[in-house]
């Protein structure tokens, strides 16, 4: 599969997440951050989507939509090196989301996906909380 697909497949999954979010939140809105533009969140912090409660609260959030093809492995995946030759820090390295949206899609290609298979909703700082306790030569080692 080509990057091109990759953008196809995350698009595809846009409609499908929205739904999700309408269903754990009170919605009042959702922005999206557009890889052309490179908003400020999404170029230094990764964020790919806010949320505006009914409240007036935003949420950030990331978010991976993946293949059916991928969904046996089971796996969420946060970038440590953007290049592990030349150790550009990658996403792990600067989150700034509240919440990652991860799943998979019930379809390999774009115009098949109807559903999620699989899908997550993690909460960052509980993620961060359990990972501040590793050192960091023992989270390299598994990049």
């Amino acid at each position: 599969m080509s990057w091109k697909e990759d953008i196809e497949i995350a698009e595809a999954a846009k409609p499908l997440q929205d739904e999700l979010y309408k269903k754990i939140f009170p919605i009042k809105g959702i922005t999206r951050f557009s890889k052309e533009d490179r908003h400020i969140l999404d170029k230094d912090y990764h964020i790919d989507t806010e949320l505006e409660l009914d409240n007036g609260i935003k949420l950030l959030g990331q978010e991976k939509a993946l293949r059916q093809e991928f969904a046996g492995y089971n796996t969420f995946t946060i970038e440590f090196y953007q290049n592990r030759h030349t150790k550009e820090k990658g996403e792990f390295f600067n989150l700034g989301a509240q919440f990652y949206c991860h799943g998979y899609l019930n379809a390999n290609t774009a115009k098949d996906v109807t559903d999620f298979i699989k899908v997550y909703i993690i909460k960052i700082f509980d993620f961060l909380e359990y990972l501040k306790k590793k050192p960091i030569e023992e989270l390299e080692a598994k990049t």
